[in-house]
């Protein structure tokens, strides 16, 4: 049997045998339940898609954002290819596949063959989820949004692996290969530079921009200029076909992108390194990763660094703050810090600024009191998915909590508390900023309401998340199974999909019933204090909603610290 046929046969028992395990786990009623629920939402983005209006018919204001967007993208990774990650080749193979292949007889031009086929086959699946999900959105024609998109990724593809290639080959040259590296990487930077300088000070920034469209029209303006349009051509002839609104303009821009892809294919053909030592040696250190991963010995390979714990933990005292203190010990080793939370609160400002009213660049404090605001109410609803230093990043522990010396409420009530204080930290942090700041010289209204209004939020705010963490972690005890554990491992396939929304739907009812008491209560002690107190009566009646969300998170750890003591961990671990 030739080594393609033999190629071809592995991917099909591989997917046959996929298929059947999967379809057997639907014999169990949560899998089952999971699947169905599953189908459903993918057909609802399917059959939603087709009611939305495409890129044809968008503003000029979002088709221009599109095409920015996707152009940023193509020419990020492009970066990324030269200046990220180490001097050797990309290509990366399974364990398995070093065990079969690399023993075999075969040549080092056909496993590189085997390796792009199996990794432009990747592009073409990513672009079909690109088009079930976006490629609806932003484009009229949505079959050549995905063939326009394959053949962009599969170029990208292509550049990586010959960027790798040729890094490699500089860098077996020594220091004299490091400086052609990076000297053309400097040149390019500063011919870029060169390039946004020359045309920031030929289209300088409007002096006053009354609106929206003048914004745009100055952008269009820049990014069409002689020296932007020669750096953002690459990226622009990539994303063309995607972007064709019918098959002539996505026939007029095929020849070039099928040139790129022919060239980058003769590249790698011609850059070819050895790679066989190189891929044994990543194989095994991932597999040896995803065995202390599944084991909980380590949630984040590779991402850890030792830092300064957040408080000195004593020798005795009460032993549940070991919890807390362990696991805000993982948040600062798995967390960004507060350089990507500043790149956030940047990017979002920018984004929000060139979408929306330019005046925002005029007034410093309308952006940043404002924003502040924003980001500190987001965090209460994405804060309890993000922040996981709780049950959820020690799911996999469970038999391990289980055995330590504590009752179930001081296990839940600890686990809790570490991402509580850390989503409970931002919130403040945000909400602290935007009082200080105020919200600008032109809101001349929310001045009466500013500071009552923040004050309600700053006990309002952290109370909610608490709320919602409290959901998150009482999901771990009572439907480990359907949880997935921070392991590294994420549960793939349509019943994995369907128990997740089903825990997202599960979690948004439970807390809007547990917020229902204490907004009636709200509205019980603020109403009859208004008359009084004013704006005021709103910060009282946040602390009394606030007081009402505390006790029944509290009433809850003592009922999950109880389910937690009867957890079979054999039975519910999840799988």
């Amino acid at each position: 049997m030739s080594f393609p046929r033999a190629v071809l046969f592995l991917w099909g028992a591989s997917l046959r045998n996929r298929v059947r395990r999967q379809l057997a786990r639907l014999r169990r009623p949560r899998y089952l339940l999971g699947a169905l629920v599953g189908l459903a939402y993918v057909y609802s983005v399917l059959t939603r898609g087709l009611g939305m209006r495409g890129l044809g018919s968008a503003s000029a204001g979002v088709r221009l954002f599109a095409e920015l967007s996707l152009v940023g993208s193509a020419l990020g990774t492009v970066f990324a290819a030269w200046v990220l990650g180490r001097d050797r080749p990309s290509l990366s193979f399974t364990e398995t596949e070093v065990v079969q292949l690399f023993p075999a007889p075969v040549t080092r031009r056909a496993l590189l063959h085997y390796k792009l086929a199996r990794g432009l086959l990747g592009t073409t699946v990513g672009a079909l989820f690109a088009t079930l999900f976006i490629g609806r959105v932003v484009s009229s024609a949505p079959v050549l949004f995905f063939l326009g998109t394959t053949l962009a990724l599969g170029t990208l593809y292509l550049h990586s692996t010959a960027a790798s290639f040729t890094r490699t080959r500089l860098a077996a040259w020594g220091g004299w290969g490091v400086a052609v590296h990076w000297g053309a990487v400097g040149l390019v930077l500063a011919a870029v530079a060169l390039a946004v300088f020359a045309t920031l000070r030929t289209y300088p920034f409007p002096a006053e921009v009354s609106s929206s469209r003048v914004l745009r029209g100055w952008l269009q303006t820049v990014v069409e200029s002689p020296g932007l349009d020669a750096v953002l051509w690459p990226g622009r002839v990539l994303v063309e076909p995607a972007l064709a609104k019918n098959v002539g303009g996505f026939l007029r821009a095929l020849p070039p992108v099928l040139a790129l892809l022919a060239a980058h294919y003769v590249w790698v053909l011609l850059a070819e390194v050895p790679f066989e030592e190189t891929a044994v040696v990543r194989a095994e250190s991932r597999t040896r990763e995803r065995a202390l991963r599944a084991s909980g010995r380590m949630a984040r390979a590779g991402t850890f660094t030792v830092k300064k714990p957040p408080f000195r933990l004593v020798a005795r005292g009460r032993p549940e703050v070991a919890l807390i203190w362990k696991n805000l010990i993982a948040r600062k080793r798995m967390a960004g810090g507060a350089a990507a939370f500043a790149l956030f609160v940047v990017l979002g400002g920018a984004i929000a600024a060139m979408m929306g009213d330019a005046r925002l660049f005029t007034d410093t404090r309308r952006v940043v009191g404002p924003l502040a605001l924003t980001l500190a109410v987001m965090l209460t609803v994405v804060g309890p998915s993000a922040f996981r230093m709780d049950l959820r990043m020690d799911l996999a522990k469970l038999d391990l909590l289980r055995a330590m010396p504590l009752t179930g409420r001081q296990v839940v009530g600890a686990e809790l508390a570490a991402s509580a204080l850390s989503v409970g930290g931002f919130q403040l942090g945000l909400l602290g900023v935007a009082l200080l700041v105020g919200p600008g010289a032109e809101a001349e209204l929310l001045g009466d309401w500013w500071w009552p209004g923040g004050l309600a939020l700053a006990v309002l705010l952290p109370s909610v998340s608490l709320a919602g963490l409290f959901v998150q972690n009482a999901a771990v005890v009572l439907f480990p199974a359907w949880v997935t554990a921070d392991t590294g491992e994420r549960a793939r396939g349509l019943e994995a999909m369907g128990q997740r929304l089903l825990t997202l739907v599960g979690s948004l009812v439970v807390t809007l019933a547990g917020l229902m008491p204490s907004a009636l209560v709200a509205v019980l002690v603020g109403v009859p204090l208004w008359p009084v107190l004013g704006e005021w009566a709103l910060s009282v009646a946040a602390l009394a909603a606030a007081g009402v969300l505390v006790g029944e998170v509290w009433l809850g750890v003592l009922a999950l610290g109880r389910a937690f003591e009867r957890l079979d961990v054999s039975e519910d671990r999840p799988e």
